[in-house]
């Protein structure tokens, strides 16, 4: 698949100064400047230093939700109406927080590190005891070899008549709590160690242990800092250090500020929306960083189409411009870290633009109508049959 290259232009471009009309999104007494005063009216503009937690929890559409109605207004329905929840699975935390680490690695590094720091992994400590199970099962060995020399001293003096009363082994049996396990243990190996209290040691080098909410959630602190998996945290590091060692990715991180939302109402529709760039440039660029499985151009044209990524670009574009901002480039920044270590800027054809827009329009006239007649519908706005051709 041939790539097309970014070519410059010779006209003089006309910028928004998108920056100028941008207001931080507390006042110096800690309200918010998004709100009217009954707290929950939005007011239109563009903001900045929106925490993620609460840029999520406006009351407005955002091109995710948009893009779960495009499945179907039920999965819409679903997901942000109905009283269901079902929890993401640790698996699933840990796969999407390499992509949000290094999100803020790359947008705001300062603020990363006042934030998070390194928590040590078992690899750190290869002759440390990993878990608990190791070292009940170590201190079993010990128990039992004990024993079973305590029962051969016995059957020879039994055997030799030096005693009248017959052996009998005895059953080793391991404490549960598994400090005593580890008292005990440190009979037998004095110089034993346990990754359980060296990365307990470790915490707390980093100061006192506390709480602090984060993305809307309570979490423990050390130092007033966030602990990081050690495998999220090198990955995201690698993510940040392919990214800037690309030199057109890292110029596209140049020249603007992270993470800018916009509030605006639809026109068309009467909702109000909202949109949360990763990178907005002074000159009216935007940048969006994904990282991803695989920066192969066919796979992440793909990936375009499967999550929407088009759609969620002409949403971006369509809210800023009921702002007076008309966004001129739109580049993804894709980076891949499982397998290979590979940036790759992309950005969309015009044709994909076309269809995007109006695949977007449509959705939105479509929601509106959803909302307005409470049919939250799946595959067919109607109840019937289908007959397979």
């Amino acid at each position: 698949m041939a790539l097309a290259l970014a070519t410059e232009t010779t006209s003089t471009p006309i910028f928004s100064n998108w920056v100028e009309r941008a207001l931080p999104a507390y006042d110096s007494e800690g309200k918010p400047r998004f709100f009217e005063d009954d707290g929950e009216t939005l007011i239109e503009g563009i903001y900045l230093d929106m925490p993620n937690d609460v840029y999520h929890a406006l009351p407005a559409l955002s091109s995710s939700k948009l893009k779960t109605f495009l499945v179907s207004p039920a999965h819409y329905y679903r997901s942000y109406l109905s009283a269901i929840t079902r929890k993401r699975t640790n698996e699933q935390k840990n796969t999407l927080d390499a992509g949000t680490h290094s999100h803020t690695l790359i947008l705001e590094p300062q603020g990363y590190y006042q934030t998070f720091s390194r928590d040590v992994v078992k690899s750190d400590f290869p002759d440390a005891y990993s878990s608990d199970v190791s070292i009940k099962e170590a201190l079993k060995e010990y128990l039992e070899s004990e024993a079973n020399a305590e029962y051969e001293a016995q059957l020879a003096a039994y055997k030799k008549g030096d005693s009248t009363t017959q052996p009998k082994k005895k059953r080793v049996t391991v404490p549960s709590d598994i400090n005593k396990v580890m008292d005990m243990l440190l009979t037998y190996e004095p110089s034993a160690t346990f990754f359980r209290v060296l990365l307990e040691e470790h915490r707390n080098k980093q100061g006192a242990k506390g709480t602090r909410i984060y993305e809307g959630e309570e979490v423990v602190t050390y130092g007033g800092k966030i602990p990081v998996d050690a495998v999220v945290w090198e990955d995201a590091h690698r993510v940040a250090k392919t990214t800037r060692d690309h030199d057109e990715a890292d110029a596209y991180f140049q020249y603007g500020l992270p993470e800018v939302a916009m509030i605006a109402r639809c026109p068309r529709t009467g909702m109000m929306l909202k949109v949360k760039f990763d990178w907005l440039r002074f000159d009216d660029e935007a940048v969006d960083m994904k990282t991803t499985r695989s920066t192969n151009p066919v796979s992440f044209k793909h990936q375009i189409e499967d999550l929407h990524y088009d759609l969620q670009q002409e949403f971006y574009k369509y809210v800023a411009s009921l702002l007076d901002v008309m966004i001129n480039n739109f580049t993804f920044v894709a980076t891949e870290y499982r397998e290979a270590d590979i940036c790759q800027p992309f950005q969309l054809p015009e044709r994909m633009v076309i269809k995007a827009k109006r695949t977007m329009v449509k959705a939105l006239d479509e929601m509106k109508q959803c909302i307005d007649t409470q049919n939250w519908y799946g595959w067919s706005k109607e109840d019937c049959t289908f007959v397979f051709e």
